[in-house]
């Protein structure tokens, strides 16, 4: 079995059906995947496999788990994409290529990057240090990895998937996993650091919250901005969620007390809830969408403040 689809298996939550862990794994678009992914620890698996049909029946029991940080799979690869753009660019400028190839077309990762590349042309030698110590602490916490060879040069040359099978000894489902990580702890990096974060890719929110999302400005409550958008107040809540996980931020306690989130956290950390009732019968809280909105403040690492008293 792909041992990428082995991991999901493995973080699929008991009460969940076959049918919304394929969903999660051919990136279906909705609040409720979303969300279920972020409960799972699966974000990083979302999309993964557009074209999947089943399960198989056989999964391997052994498979390692391992704790992802809750960015997209999409996203991760974008991001990635986003460095090996400003790598070549660089390189193709110190060498003075006049015209290259660039290895990827996404315009809105060629936007991003402009931003890091107008700043390290000056300073070559910062981004090679930068870079070294972006792939130290990848090494550090992973141990050898591989992804660095996958950076092109000026003129676009880098290894490819199956050179790095041979490398490392690794069968072509191995590596993929060993990619997944790669990929997922450098974003993290790159999301926190200081000149590279424009090379962070989000996914695209939906287009209606996108128009939810314009009315946050305003400082209008959940109702108004239902009433503004002629929608449920439900959906207005999806919306918030939505953007929580997908990392465009908001003033959360606008709408739930940090106080609220350090309830939901001790729970959180206490116990390994596959339902949201357990929350609710264990907290002060009377209100499903404050849960789901601390979850995610959670899980996201928004939250620092201390775990309410239990």
């Amino acid at each position: 079995m792909n041992s990428v689809l082995a991991l999901a298996a493995k973080k699929k939550f008991q009460s969940k059906t076959d049918k919304s862990f394929i969903n999660i794994l051919t990136g279906y678009k909705s609040h409720q995947t979303y969300f279920d992914a972020l409960m799972q620890g699966m974000m990083p698996f979302y999309h993964a496999f557009p074209e999947l049909k089943a399960l198989l029946t056989e999964q391997d029991g052994a498979v390692e788990d391992y704790i992802f940080y809750p960015y997209f799979y999409d996203s991760a690869a974008l991001t990635f994409q986003s460095l090996r753009l400003l790598t070549q660019s660089l390189s193709a400028y110190a060498g003075k290529l006049t015209t290259f190839y660039p290895v990827t077309n996404h315009l809105y990762v060629q936007q991003q990057v402009k931003h890091c590349f107008a700043y390290y042309k000056n300073h070559p030698d910062e981004f090679k240090a930068e870079l070294i110590s972006l792939y130290e602490q990848v090494e550090q916490q992973l141990g050898a990895c591989c992804s660095f060879l996958l950076l092109p040069d000026g003129c676009g040359q880098h290894s490819s998937r199956s050179e790095l099978t041979t490398r490392f000894q690794l069968p072509a489902d191995a590596l993929e996993l060993v990619l997944l990580k790669e990929f997922n702890l450098l974003t993290e990096l790159i999301r926190q650091h200081p000149v590279l974060s424009p090379l962070y890719i989000r996914l695209p929110l939906h287009s209606a919250t996108e128009k939810t999302a314009a009315l946050l400005s305003g400082r209008l409550t959940i109702q108004q901005m239902a009433a503004a958008r002629g929608v449920k107040h439900h959906t207005i809540e999806d919306h918030l969620i939505e953007m929580m996980i997908k990392d465009y931020p908001f003033d959360w306690q606008r709408f739930i007390r940090p106080a609220e989130v350090g309830e939901i956290r001790a729970l959180y950390d206490k116990h390994a809830f596959e339902r949201l009732k357990p929350y609710f019968e264990n907290s002060s809280i009377d209100d499903y969408f404050k849960i789901k909105l601390a979850i995610c403040l959670v899980i996201k690492g928004e939250y620092n403040g201390p775990e309410a008293d239990s």
